[in-house]
């Protein structure tokens, strides 16, 4: 038998490759720890972008409770519906060289439904809301919209002297509910009626100012004086101007309309005939008003000046009286008192 002896070098080449080996082991092993490390770190970066992207800043109206819960945005007003072919060409401007005759003449009346749309809804026993709760909503959606729909004449004195809209006992002071609006609001308003129909179980009728003439040759125009927000419940269909008889009192819209004066801006109210300063109404105020018996605040607007514009046309108005002031009350100092 022959024996291979192998040669001296051959065991320290042996020792050399395996030490190679095991450091090539370990470079490969830091490789991966390096890369573990890389892969950790990028990984954490991603999930620290993706939260901060996910997070929304808090809308301006929002507000954290007490229970540490943030209420959602307020929603946007959704636009308004077209008003019906017989409302489009409504206006509630009255020309210049009209504007001081006797304005609160009208010479009709008419709905924004049909008898026969009235007729069904009251087959239907439609449960109609209270004043109060249809009169919330739509302050809601003027204040949404920038509009204006200010406290008026009765309910402006009972919430000033009673600082309140109902008596203890949850009746209303009055047999309706006054309001003040500029034309432009006005026909904002009337926009809405769709959502009273529907929501509500309210509609409006609307009083147009005469044309010009004799008696006999006047007739209804498309310039609307004022308008009453109704119920259906327990009120009779009826086209033409008297008090709306209902469930619940209506909310009445009495029309200021700007008429400019050399010496100082003036108002005219287009049903009864006022004249107001326009700096005593306008801008309106707000006056956030919560009353006991009712579940949330109201959000009304009131006139600049109140308390002026009540002094100027009911005189001691801090004090009960059954009397109504006269119609085409003049509180301004520019336009000679009639």
């Amino acid at each position: 038998m022959r024996l291979r002896i192998g040669h001296p070098s051959d065991s320290s080449n042996n020792n050399t490759s395996t030490q190679q080996q095991e450091e090539q082991q370990q470079r490969r092993r830091g490789r991966r720890g390096t890369r573990s490390v890389e892969f950790k770190i990028i990984f954490t970066i991603c999930l620290v972008s993706l939260s901060l992207l996910t997070l929304v800043p808090l809308d301006r109206n929002s507000v954290q409770n007490i229970n540490n819960e943030i209420d959602l945005p307020l929603p946007l007003p959704l636009p308004l519906p077209q008003l019906p072919p017989k409302f489009r060409n409504i206006t509630a401007l009255i020309p210049q060289h009209l504007q001081f005759q006797q304005s609160h003449f009208g010479c009709g009346a008419d709905y924004f439904r049909s008898n026969l749309e009235w007729e069904q809804k009251t087959q239907q026993q439609t449960i109609c809301s209270p004043t109060l709760e249809v009169f919330s909503w739509l302050m809601d959606q003027v204040n949404s919209r920038n509009s204006i729909m200010m406290i008026a004449y009765g309910e402006l004195i009972h919430l000033l002297r009673e600082k309140a809209l109902l008596r203890s006992d949850g009746n209303y002071y009055d047999d309706d509910f006054d309001t003040w609006v500029t034309p432009s609001s006005f026909e904002t308003i009337l926009k809405l009626e769709p959502d009273l129909w529907n929501n509500f179980g309210w509609s409006i009728r609307v009083i147009f100012r005469c044309s010009e003439g004799t008696e006999e040759e006047r007739h209804k125009t498309n310039i609307a004086i004022f308008a009453q927000i109704l119920p259906v419940c327990g009120h009779q269909y009826k086209a033409v101007m008297e008090k709306a008889v209902a469930k619940y009192p209506a909310i009445e819209m009495y029309v200021l309309q700007s008429i400019g004066h050399e010496q100082e801006g003036i108002l005219h109210e287009n049903w009864l005939g006022e004249l107001f300063p326009e700096g005593w109404l306008l801008p309106a105020k707000p006056f956030p008003f919560d009353m006991p018996g009712f579940n949330k605040t109201l959000n009304l607007q009131i006139p600049a000046q109140s308390e002026k514009l009540l002094d100027c046309m009911y005189g001691n108005w801090h004090v009960y009286s059954k009397e109504h002031h006269d119609w085409g009350t003049n509180c301004t100092s520019s336009i000679a008192k009639s």
